[in-house]
């Protein structure tokens, strides 16, 4: 699933075809969300109840860091220091959770306020140990999942959550070989990026509409 950033709407939409999936009806599912739930959209945290919800059904999950969320458990841990996460969509996520802010007139008094209203309205919405789960990649098959992308000039075991979360060159221009196929979100494109050694699958869900959803099965592949 590509980024999301707060568009629970085209979420569950994606969800429901999945479930509704006649090729997979009858097979494990396994969802891998490549990051950047959060953030910019409205309603990043009715996103991360979704996600929550399919927790009950016989789905297996994995859930990759983005910069996105990097920001967000940064400004957690050190509001003070952290308050740049509200010009990159931050702000809206705090709204998604009932916390008003006014990014223009914030200060370190209010940033701390805020993550600790946010620290209080993640854990009344079940959400405290959410980020506890999230890895920087996942490899199955053919398959390399990460948020971001790779440095090719790097093996895949050197890779650091810098590279993985935040990458753009020389990985997008690059047009080698690599051991697995990269299956990535991070930079906006207008359709699907299909390469053949990367898939990128971030189409600007929370100002176009379109969330990109891939299905794997073996090396055979398509858009829902």
């Amino acid at each position: 699933m590509g980024d999301i950033h707060g568009r629970a709407d085209l979420l569950e939409q994606k969800l429901n075809r999945i479930m509704a999936d006649p090729v997979t009806h009858n097979q494990n599912k396994m969802i891998i969300y490549l990051g950047d739930l959060v953030d910019r959209g409205l309603k990043s945290r009715e996103v991360i109840d979704l996600i929550l919800a399919y927790e009950a059904e016989d789905i297996d999950q994995v859930w990759l860091m983005g910069n996105h969320e990097e920001f967000m458990v940064r400004f957690l841990a050190d509001p003070e220091n952290s308050m740049e996460w509200l010009t990159y969509g931050g702000a809206e996520t705090l709204l998604s959770y009932n916390i008003s802010v006014a990014a223009g007139a914030f200060n370190a008094e209010k940033a701390i306020k805020a993550a600790e209203d946010l620290q209080v309205a993640m854990q009344d919405a079940g959400h405290d140990q959410f980020f506890a789960r999230f890895q920087d990649s996942f490899e199955m098959g053919d398959y390399l999942f990460v948020h971001a992308g790779i440095d090719p000039e790097k093996p895949i075991a050197g890779q650091g959550s810098e590279i993985l979360r935040w990458i753009r060159e020389p990985f997008l221009s690059f047009s080698g070989t690599l051991p697995k196929v990269v299956v990535h979100g991070h930079t906006v494109t207008e359709e699907p990026t299909v390469r053949n050694h990367r898939i990128g699958l971030d189409t600007g869900a929370y100002y176009s509409g379109q969330l990109t959803c891939l299905r794997l099965e073996g090396r055979d592949y398509r858009f829902l």
